[in-house]
């Protein structure tokens, strides 16, 4: 078993860190807590220098266009550029974790031309529709209707927990939407569109702010598909396919998110001990007390079996294995760990550490909103038990 990074691996995570040093440092004076108060020119070459340091497409196979560096190479990015305060609830949020599809890397040329190759080589963005207001992490259980007319497909229901389009920087090329074409077979008769967008057929029926207000975690909308007509060549893969392509997306995103979360709270870690340093209390460092010495411990234990859940599960989706306990474990464990971490860090700073600019408050509930989003905590743990019991009738 080696636990020692390849050099491609070292490579990237060098390149990452030195995007931190070069891209997110300076801009971190100027940039406040509201990322949609930044200057458009200023987040749009954030975004643009994030696609010349080459973190996009990362685990996209070099055959479709892609890096080919896998999943694991896209979670050591994604640790380290959180380090940095100007990527806290940036691109590492809705849309900068998405690589394209899975299904569009074998798609027909002229989807690859039209849908993957935009967002791997330009600074496109798509936003993802699967949730429903009756249908969450029970995906199966989706409502929205693409019915068969001829040569097109016309979509209606409701999306929900998609991130508004109204920003600039994340207006999306196309939406992803994931609809019943045959409602007597359950989750297999689950299909996936392109949908372009704008599109007269799909409207922002209402927005929502979130506990994670500046970041687009904080911000959320639900779009109203009404008799939207999408050609059938837009269809993704076959029909009936539309639920295996999203577990095996989620489960691919459910890893980075662990890995975002990891060096999230790896950020907070490092601000607490710096605190524990310098802050005296009655003649003495805080780092000098036990009780002080004991939270940091006790997050560095988190840290370490955070890190090594989402590097495992990396390692599994990048051998091809069938990662959906390890992944679910990943999502249920690393924003638990996250939000014990940044608590910790918060009572460290005493007073300091609930004011607005300690940022302490942002990336806590962006990982108390991770608890929920992309699958909860509760279905993670039925998947996790699904699993195990269904392994001990081979034992």
């Amino acid at each position: 078993m080696d636990f020692e990074l390849s050099k491609d691996q070292q490579e990237i995570k060098a390149r990452a860190a030195a995007f931190v040093d070069e891209v997110c440092r300076p801009l971190e004076d100027q940039w406040g807590i509201d990322d949609y108060a930044v200057p458009h020119d200023v987040f749009m070459d954030v975004v643009r220098r994030f696609r010349e340091y080459g973190f996009r497409g990362l685990a996209v196979p070099k055959d479709a266009g892609g890096q080919g560096l896998g999943t694991m190479a896209k979670c050591l990015v994604y640790e380290e550029i959180v380090k940095s305060p100007v990527m806290h609830g940036l691109l590492t949020t809705w849309s900068g974790f998405l690589d394209p599809h899975p299904a569009l890397y074998v798609a027909p040329e002229w989807q690859k031309e039209a849908y993957l190759y935009p967002i791997l080589k330009e600074d496109k963005f798509y936003h993802i529709n699967i949730s429903e207001p009756g249908a969450g992490s029970d995906a199966a259980g989706i409502e929205t209707t693409a019915v068969r007319d001829g040569d097109t497909y016309v979509i209606n229901g409701i999306k929900r927990w998609a991130p508004p389009p109204n920003h600039p920087g994340i207006t999306p090329k196309y939406l992803l939407c994931y609809a019943v074409t045959d409602p007597g077979k359950g989750y297999e008769g689950i299909s996936l569109f392109l949908v372009d967008y704008p599109n007269p057929g799909v409207s922002v029926l209402r927005e929502y702010t979130t506990m994670a207000p500046g970041t687009y975690l904080g911000r959320s909308c639900d779009y109203q598909y009404k008799d939207c007509v999408v050609p059938a060549k837009n269809l993704l893969g076959a029909e009936g396919m539309g639920f295996r392509y999203m577990m095996d997306q989620l489960n691919r995103n459910r890893t980075v998110i662990g890995a975002r979360l990891t060096g999230t709270a790896r950020w907070a870690q490092t601000q607490a001990v710096k605190r524990a340093r310098a802050r005296e209390t009655f003649g003495k460092p805080l780092s000098e007390r036990q009780a002080i010495q004991w939270m940091l411990a006790e997050s560095e234990m988190d840290l370490e079996q955070s890190r090594l859940m989402v590097y495992k599960t990396a390692w599994m989706l990048d051998q091809g294995l069938d990662a959906r306990k390890e992944a679910a474990m990943v999502k249920c464990f690393a924003p638990l760990a996250a939000c014990r971490v940044i608590d910790r860090a918060i009572q460290i700073h005493g007073g300091l550490g609930v004011l607005q600019e300690s940022r302490f408050g942002q990336l806590y509930f962006q990982s108390r909103i991770a608890q929920v989003a992309e699958g909860t905590t509760e279905v993670m743990k039925m998947t996790i038990a699904r699993e195990v019991l269904r392994a001990s009738m081979t034992d």
